[in-house]
């Protein structure tokens, strides 16, 4: 009943805050759990660590597949499609794949990956590997290779600790204005205290872009269902989602706010291949 009334008040007071944050919208993040809390996922060890920060994904325990759609501000050519697998490959090792696309026929990103993770005691680290492919209309294609890094540690058992950076190597887009793709550095912690509560906190800093500060929460009601809110800065937005857990699949969905677009609505699902054992263990 406490965990209750803690994610409840830290709820409103989350959508209090967020009606005077103001900036410009970034990098979302993929699956129902990290959409759902502004994108506080840089401390997360769930599977959906193939897409947000690939150092949590030692953490799992059972190999699964994982997909989602994205419709940002509900306009046409704002669609994300997006799909992978993980799976152990070799004692604390997790090896994962994955793919998504941006876009429509005038504008696309298309990002196909591969990463490995790695745990040693409380703590983990990965690498990703993505090979970017961006079309635009009438100006032609652009192929890259982006590599980032992440780590997930465990301090206390109630406090986590998480960081990550996308294109360290600030690989080039165009020579014209020595344009490259946008590196991007987070880190978070995270307050554990139960298997049905969380609660997050973290800064993101796009190195050409203003610091963006995003809180979050999830309490996970029944072994069945679980919800999820947050809100972020640059720009100004909120978000809420819930997820529901039949046997080895998740459904899950979050929307998204702007302070002047539509709302952004995403769905995912997840299936383990082997039966979860205990609540303990899909909250992992």
């Amino acid at each position: 009943m406490k965990s209750f009334l803690l994610f409840w008040a830290a709820t409103i007071v989350l959508w209090l805050l967020g009606v005077e944050l103001l900036a410009q919208w970034r990098m979302c993040g993929l699956g129902a759990r990290a959409v759902g809390m502004a994108n506080t996922a840089v401390t997360l060890q769930d599977e959906w660590a193939v897409f947000n920060n690939i150092g949590g994904l030692a953490w799992n325990k059972q190999a699964a597949w994982l997909s989602a759609y994205d419709n940002r501000f509900q306009a046409a050519g704002f669609h994300t499609v997006a799909t992978g697998i993980i799976a152990p490959i070799y004692g604390g090792m997790w090896a994962a794949a994955s793919f998504s696309r941006f876009g429509d026929h005038l504008f696309n990103e298309t990002i196909g990956s591969v990463g490995i993770s790695h745990k040693i005691a409380n703590y983990s680290l990965g690498m990703r590997a993505n090979y970017v492919q961006i079309n635009m209309a009438g100006l032609g294609m652009r192929n890259l290779i982006a590599f980032e890094l992440g780590g997930v540690g465990q301090l206390t058992p109630q406090l986590w600790i998480g960081a990550h950076i996308f294109n360290f190597t600030q690989a080039r887009l165009a020579e014209f204005q020595d344009e490259r793709l946008p590196t991007v550095m987070k880190a978070g912690l995270s307050f554990r205290p139960n298997a049905r509560l969380m609660l997050h906190a973290e800064g993101e800093k796009d190195i050409e872009m203003p610091t963006r500060i995003k809180v979050g929460a999830e309490y996970r009601i029944v072994e069945k269902l679980a919800l999820r809110t947050g809100i972020a800065t640059q720009p100004n937005s909120g978000a809420f989602g819930f997820s529901l857990y039949f046997k080895q699949l998740e459904a899950g969905y979050a929307v998204a706010t702007h302070p002047q677009l539509l709302p952004s609505h995403h769905v995912a699902l997840r299936y383990h291949l082997f039966k979860r054992k205990s609540l303990e263990s899909a909250l992992e």
